[in-house]
């Protein structure tokens, strides 16, 4: 999503967040009738990127949004981030259903089997995510949010850091971010727990979006590199989500019905091929995301952070 907007650091941190917050707001809206009419995945896909950066900027902007604005509705994109997940995880398994075409040993029928498994769900997460964008909660979130950004943005008691410069807010946030995500990942290896992975995975969006966000306080170009050696690691990180959210879809697919019969067991016999592949796929994935995560949190990149954003 193209910004905007343009902040400068002098800008209080509250009126300039508030642009933030009208950019996703706009995006986000903009996609819904593509999601009703299911007329390309990436309607989704971009309605719920606009979701995630809006519940990013509402959780890590600590003493710049009001805690009972937080608690009202960070939830509620969340509800909307949830609801949604499911149909995208479909998605994302369908466009890259072509490669197990590629697997060896893996017979026709088996593959036409589970794709129509994976049509079925799909039109039935479809159904799901429709009814709840024609809800009247989905309605309240975007009427009360759309309110509030444009009410008036004043100081409130408590609020210490909304009428500071988002030059000095946004660096502090940033840098925190950076080494949230920098202890996490210390120490990873290629067996880490896939939670593990996970979370680096959502710390990681955290601090892409905060840079993004606010890129226009900070030198252009440093940015520039910190979001592309990020993109790099999410690359990584995403692909591995996508092959377990596959093993999951597998595993359901086997076990579509509850008893194990002798044909449930031929299919898992069947599907173990896939497996392998896919498992095979998350060892190079893992060793790689370990490669580049050292580079990332060198001695040299904690420099540049430090530099660039001086906490307050």
């Amino acid at each position: 999503m193209k910004r905007s907007y343009v902040l400068a650091p002098e800008d209080r941190a509250n009126e300039s967040l508030r642009q933030v917050f009208e950019f996703l707001l706009h995006a986000l809206r903009a996609n819904v009738s593509g999601v009703l009419e299911d007329s390309h995945p990436e309607y989704l896909h971009d309605l719920r990127v606009a979701t995630r950066r809006t519940r990013t900027a509402l959780t890590q902007m600590k003493g710049v949004v009001p805690l009972t604005v937080k608690e009202a509705f960070a939830p509620e994109f969340r509800w909307l981030g949830a609801i949604t997940g499911p149909l995208r995880d479909l998605d994302v398994h369908l466009i890259a259903f072509p490669a197990y075409h590629r697997i060896a040993d893996v017979q026709p029928d088996l593959l036409g089997e589970l794709q129509t498994f994976l049509e079925d769900a799909r039109r039935s997460e479809s159904r799901i995510v429709t009814t709840a964008i024609r809800s009247a909660r989905f309605q309240r979130l975007i009427e009360g949010w759309s309110g509030y950004l444009e009410s008036d943005f004043g100081p409130e008691e408590g609020l210490r850091l909304a009428s500071a410069s988002i030059g000095d807010v946004a660096a502090a946030r940033i840098f925190k971010a950076y080494r949230r995500i920098r202890k996490r990942g210390a120490g990873a290896c290629p067996n880490a727990p896939a939670a593990l992975l996970h979370r680096l995975r959502i710390d990681g969006k955290k601090l892409r979006y905060l840079l993004e966000f606010f890129a226009d306080l900070f030198p252009r170009e440093t940015v520039k590199q910190f979001v592309a050696e990020l993109k790099q690691l999410q690359d990584i990180l995403g692909e591995f989500n996508d092959t377990e959210v596959r093993l999951t879809h597998l595993r359901q697919f086997e076990e579509r019905s509850c008893d194990v019969t002798t044909a449930t067991r031929l299919t898992r016999t069947k599907t173990s091929r896939m497996t392998e592949v896919i498992a095979e796929h998350q060892l190079e994935l893992r060793t790689e995301f370990v490669e580049r995560f050292t580079r990332f949190s060198s001695a040299e990149g904690h420099r540049m952070y430090k530099e660039t954003f001086k906490p307050l």
